[in-house]
C-alpha cells in the first residue's frame, strides 16, 4: 500500500488542524484546584498555606457557580463589546486584562470571598485581619490594586499580603468571561505565543496532557482566566529559544546522581540559557492529579533551587505574590 510522505510544512498544517489549539476553562476549575491543594498539603513545609488556599479556591468555585446565566450573559456581552474591530482583525485577545473595563461585580466577588475566609476557623489571626481589611477597603483602592496586579507579568502588588485574595476575585471574574462560546474559536497569537490568546496574561506553568484529544501535547495555563493554549515542546515560553538552550531540572537532580527518578517526576522546571528564566512543566502521564496553579505553588522548593542556580521565574503564581528582592 502506497504511503504519502508529508513535508514539514504540511505536518505543521495537519497538526494545527487536528490538535485543539485552546482549552476553555473547566466548569469546576477552582474545585479541582482546591482538591489538589488539599491532597498536596498534608506533611508539606507550607501545609497551612496550602490549606488556606484550598479554602480560598472552594470559595472561588462557589462564587463562580453563584453567577446566574443571565448575569453571565450580561457580563460577557459587556466585555466582548469593548473589543475594537481593529483589535479583533489583528487577533488581539478579546478579554485583554490590562485594557478591559471591569464590571464592579468583581469587587462583590472579592468581598464575598473575604467574608467566607473570615468566618473560617483553624487559620492564623493575621488571615482574618487581612480579609477583614479588604472587605472595608474603598473601591478606588481595590481597583488600584487590581490594576497593579494585571499590568504585566512582572507587576508588583500594592500590598503583597492581600494580593492573592484580590487576584482570586479577578480569576473568578475572568474565568466567568472565558466560559463564553466565542473563546473556542481563538488560537495562540502568532506574535506572542507565550501569552494567553483570551486575556493576554502570562501563564503560571505548562502541562503536558495525557488524555485525548490533548494527549502528548503541551499547553500553557493562564494564571488569570484559566484557559490553556497549545505551545510546542522544548521551547522557552518566555523568550522563544529552542533546542540546546532548553533543559529540565527537578529537586531529584540536585539530590541524587541517578536521574531516573527525575525522569519520573510529575513537576519539573523548564530552564532557558538564552534568557536565564524558567517555568514549571507538569506531566499528567506521571501524575494524573497535576493542576497548574496548585502544583506550581506546592513546588516552591524547586523555585528556591532555581533561584540559587541563577534562574529567574518567568511570572508569578496568582496565589502567592512577592515583592522584588524577596
Amino acid at each position: 500500500m502506497a504511503q504519502r510522505i508529508l513535508e514539514s510544512g504540511q505536518i505543521e498544517t495537519l497538526e494545527r488542524r487536528e490538535i485543539p489549539r485552546l482549552i476553555p476553562p473547566a466548569a469546576q476549575v477552582f474545585g479541582i484546584r482546591a482538591r489538589r491543594l488539599q491532597a498536596l498539603a498534608p506533611g508539606h513545609a507550607i501545609e497551612g498555606y496550602l490549606q488556606l488556599m484550598a479554602r480560598l479556591c472552594e470559595a472561588q468555585q462557589q462564587a463562580l457557580d453563584g453567577l446566574s446565566p443571565a448575569v453571565l450573559a450580561d457580563l460577557r456581552e459587556q466585555a466582548f463589546g469593548q473589543r475594537p474591530a481593529a483589535a479583533a482583525e489583528a487577533g488581539m485577545p478579546p478579554l485583554l486584562a490590562g485594557d478591559l473595563q471591569r464590571d464592579p461585580i468583581w469587587r462583590e466577588i472579592l468581598r464575598t470571598l473575604c467574608r467566607k475566609l473570615g468566618d473560617a476557623t483553624g487559620f492564623p489571626e493575621p488571615v482574618a485581619a487581612i480579609v477583614g481589611e479588604l472587605v472595608g477597603t474603598e473601591d478606588v483602592e481595590l481597583e488600584a490594586q487590581a490594576d497593579a496586579l494585571l499590568d504585566s507579568a512582572g507587576a508588583e502588588p500594592r500590598n503583597a499580603a492581600s494580593a492573592p485574595f484580590v487576584m482570586a476575585a479577578l480569576q473568578v471574574y475572568w474565568t466567568a468571561l472565558a466560559g463564553d462560546e466565542r473563546i473556542h474559536a481563538l488560537h495562540p497569537m502568532a506574535d506572542a505565543p507565550g501569552l494567553c490568546p483570551a486575556c493576554g496574561s502570562a501563564p503560571v506553568a505548562s502541562q503536558v496532557h495525557a488524555r485525548a484529544p490533548h494527549a502528548g501535547h503541551r499547553y500553557l495555563a493562564c494564571a488569570l482566566c484559566s484557559c490553556q493554549w497549545h505551545f510546542v515542546r522544548v521551547q522557552c515560553s518566555r523568550c522563544g529559544a529552542m533546542g540546546k538552550d532548553i533543559a529540565y531540572q527537578t529537586l531529584t537532580d540536585a539530590e541524587s546522581e541517578d536521574n531516573s527518578a527525575a525522569r519520573e517526576a510529575g513537576v519539573r522546571a523548564e530552564t532557558c540559557e538564552a534568557c536565564h528564566g524558567y517555568r514549571k512543566i507538569l506531566y499528567e502521564e506521571k501524575d494524573h492529579g497535576v493542576e497548574p496553579v496548585a502544583d506550581d505553588l506546592a513546588s516552591l522548593a524547586l523555585d528556591l533551587l532555581l533561584g540559587e542556580l541563577g534562574y529567574a521565574r518567568a511570572s508569578q503564581n496568582p496565589l502567592l505574590w512577592q515583592l522584588a528582592g524577596d
